[in-house]
């Protein structure tokens, strides 16, 4: 069955100070979103779940990134960060945030947390979950591919054990209290894992082509047209998509929710990416 998407009247911009915003904060549980029609909040789910985000450049997904990462923070998660861009810096020094932007220190520390995962289900409550949060999925892979090709011991191992350890967390790590938020522009990982990425990640957050709604969104239909303005973007979970314009925060903005000392960053000036 395919789905249509209505059409929808949204805000250009959702920020943490807005009073529509302070109000859709109090009514949800979980990180929110965005605004969708008529203020409606969208926000993640209290289960521990995967999302994705995938949206061209300039489209605000490191915005939105960053935006969950500082909420998950502020419910009380441990959120990892394999930020090999380096642009989520202003996590540095926060409370229960790891830091990690090279690829040997990202390597161990995938094997170690897969290693570690418990063999039973554990709650799913925000403040015994472990968010991964990395901003370019693929690269990522194909960065972790090339560091074990080039850094291997002699082994018969072909694949990365990094990259094995990261498919065990996707695929076990909800049931055991790991969640990812990733982003992927391009809506595929090749050689990851046997599912598509609509069914490793329920929650996927879209604006893009065609080809992208075809890969994250099969049973959507009519494909809305991309938006210039940065933040507009479609929610879909169980094949129902909503239009919505995402929540915005600067680096200082996001410190503070995450319950950091603020620092005025470079960043701040243009309100981030």
């Amino acid at each position: 069955m395919q789905t249509a998407i209505d059409v929808q009247a949204l805000r250009t911009s959702v920020r943490l100070g807005d009073q529509h915003t302070i109000g859709a904060l109090a009514r949800v549980h979980g990180p929110l979103l965005g605004l969708g029609d008529n203020d409606q909040p969208l926000a993640m789910t209290d289960h521990c779940e995967h999302l994705l985000v995938a949206a061209g450049a300039g489209a605000g997904t490191t915005t939105l990134l960053r935006a969950l990462a500082a909420q998950s923070l502020s419910l009380g998660a441990s959120v990892t960060f394999l930020d090999t861009a380096r642009a989520h810096r202003w996590a540095l020094g926060l409370p229960r945030a790891t830091h990690l932007s090279r690829l040997e220190a990202i390597h161990d520390h995938l094997i170690a947390a897969a290693t570690a995962l418990p063999s039973v289900h554990v709650g799913g409550g925000w403040k015994q979950r472990t968010v991964f949060l990395t901003e370019q999925l693929g690269s990522l892979v194909q960065g972790l591919r090339q560091y074990w090709n080039l850094t291997r011991p002699e082994s018969q191992l072909e694949e990365s054990p990094a990259v094995e350890a990261l498919t065990t967390l996707l695929a076990a790590g909800p049931g055991r209290g790991v969640q990812f938020i990733a982003g992927n522009p391009a809506g595929t990982v090749p050689g990851l894992l046997d599912e598509s990425l609509s069914e490793v990640f329920p929650t996927r957050v879209i604006s893009g082509s065609a080809t992208l709604w075809a890969r994250l969104a099969p049973t959507v239909w009519f494909v809305p047209p991309a938006s210039c303005l940065a933040g507009r973007m479609h929610v879909v979970t169980d094949g129902a998509p909503v239009g919505m314009q995402t929540l915005q925060l600067t680096e200082t903005e996001a410190r503070q929710l995450a319950g950091g000392p603020a620092q005025k960053t470079k960043a701040d000036k243009t309100q981030g990416r």
